[in-house]
């Protein structure tokens, strides 16, 4: 059931009805406290929702909320069961601090992503690729 219900909310951040799926994701983690998934699509949906808010304080306090629940979802998952997940929940926390030029705290979350290594639907080649990025002049 749990599973169903995230890709309805999948579909919600498809159609950028991002207000629906946080109200959604909430009333899921109010039954599952703690699901490691549904804090990761939490922080998803407010850098999606954050990626297309052209107010900047708003921009920021979602990006802020968006780190918050991948930090939890990082402390939430399972480091045998979850590296996908750890891997893009680090990688996404990297390119937010790297966007809020927070660039030595992006460093290491880029370096947490690498460090689980390549695996599947992980973020190993974008975790590089980011921190390529900010070790250019």
């Amino acid at each position: 059931a749990l599973t169903r219900s995230l890709r309805d909310i999948e579909t919600l951040l498809q159609t950028k009805n991002y207000e629906q799926a946080e109200i959604r994701l909430k009333a899921l983690l109010q039954e599952n406290p703690g699901d490691a998934r549904l804090l990761f699509t939490l922080g998803q949906t407010a850098s999606l929702w954050a990626r297309d808010t052209t107010d900047d304080d708003l921009q920021s306090q979602r990006l802020n909320r968006a780190l918050a629940n991948y930090r939890l979802a990082t402390q939430a998952a399972a480091p045998e069961t979850d590296k996908a997940l750890l891997s893009r929940a680090h990688e996404a926390m990297g390119r937010i601090l790297a966007f809020l030029e927070r660039n030595d705290e992006a460093i290491k979350e880029f370096e947490a992503a690498i460090k689980l290594g390549e695996v599947t639907g992980g973020a190993y080649k974008d975790a590089m690729e980011g921190k390529r990025k900010l070790a250019q002049p």
